[in-house]
C-alpha cells in the first residue's frame, strides 16, 4: 500500500516539480539579463534600467521560494550530522519522520501566514515603490510554494525517505535531460 502511493505521489509531483524548476531556472535567467541591461546601460549609455533592482529583488525571493518543495523532497537542505554514526537505523528512521512533521506543521503556519499577509496586501492595494506591481502576487506565490513544501513534508512523514521509496529517478544527471 505505502508503496503504491509513494509510486503516485512521485509520478504525480514530477510534472510539478519539472515546473517548479523550469520557472525558478526562468527567474534566474531573466536576473541575469536584467543584471547585464542594467549594468550596460549604467556604465555605456549612462541610464540604468529602471526598476531593475526591484524586479530583482521580487525574482530572487519567487527563485527561492519556487525551488524550496524539491530542495525539501531531495533532502537537500544543509544539516550536520553529529551523531549519526552512532544512531542505529530504526532511531534514524523515526527522528527523520519527527522531524518532518514538525517541519509540516511549520511550512504550514508559515504558509497560513503568508497568506494572510498577501490577503491583506490585495485588499490595500500594495505595490512595488518604481514599477507598481502588485505585492500580494509575490506573497501569494511564496504561499504556495510554502503550502507545497509543507505537503512534502507531510508525504516524506508518512512515507519516509523518498530515495528508498521513489520509482522516480534521483540521480540528478539522469534526471536533467527530462528537463
Amino acid at each position: 500500500m505505502i508503496a503504491h502511493v509513494s509510486r503516485i505521489w512521485c509520478d504525480s509531483a514530477a510534472a510539478i516539480k519539472r515546473m517548479l524548476n523550469l520557472l525558478a531556472g526562468l527567474m534566474l535567467l531573466l536576473m541575469m539579463l536584467i543584471t547585464a541591461v542594467d549594468v550596460v546601460g549604467r556604465y555605456l549609455f549612462n541610464q540604468p534600467l529602471m526598476g531593475g533592482a526591484e524586479l530583482i529583488e521580487i525574482m530572487l525571493a519567487a527563485s527561492i521560494f519556487l525551488i524550496l518543495p524539491t530542495i525539501t523532497w531531495h533532502n537537500e537542505h544543509v544539516s550536520v550530522d553529529l551523531v549519526e554514526p552512532w544512531l542505529p537505523r530504526w532511531l534514524r528512521a523515526a527522528r527523520d519522520r519527527l522531524c518532518h512533521l514538525f517541519m509540516t506543521a511549520g511550512c504550514a503556519y508559515m504558509a497560513m501566514t503568508v497568506w494572510k499577509l498577501a490577503d491583506r496586501a490585495a485588499r490595500y492595494h500594495s505595490v512595488s515603490e518604481y514599477l507598481a506591481i502588485p505585492s500580494a502576487w509575490a506573497m501569494y506565490l511564496i504561499g504556495v510554494s510554502l503550502w507545497l513544501t509543507a505537503l512534502t513534508f507531510l508525504v516524506m512523514s508518512l512515507l519516509g525517505k523518498p530515495d528508498a521509496t521513489s520509482s522516480s529517478v534521483t540521480d540528478p544527471a539522469q534526471e536533467a535531460p527530462a528537463l
